[in-house]
């Protein structure tokens, strides 16, 4: 092996496992302010789709199970990512 190749295996190598990595990770939902369209404090079922990450655990995270995000039921979603 020729030291010209090394440092080029070593660079693609290090950048398969940087995108491996951010594969692999949870996504991060969008922030709340965003979410909130109506700007009523809480996002609705129908607002969480803009955030295909936020839509699949909706049900999970509306602790009360009013069809709504409170702030802090989005801060407890999105701490536990």
């Amino acid at each position: 092996m020729s030291l010209v190749t090394r440092p080029i295996r070593v660079g693609i190598g290090i950048a398969l496992a940087a995108t491996l990595s951010g594969a692999c990770s949870p996504p991060a939902f969008a922030p709340f302010s965003e979410l909130d369209l109506d700007g009523d404090g809480r996002i609705s079922q129908e607002e969480a789709t803009q955030d295909v990450a936020l839509a699949a655990i909706f049900a999970d995270i509306d602790m009360d199970e009013n069809g709504e995000l409170t702030p802090f039921e989005y801060l407890q979603a999105a701490s536990r990512r």
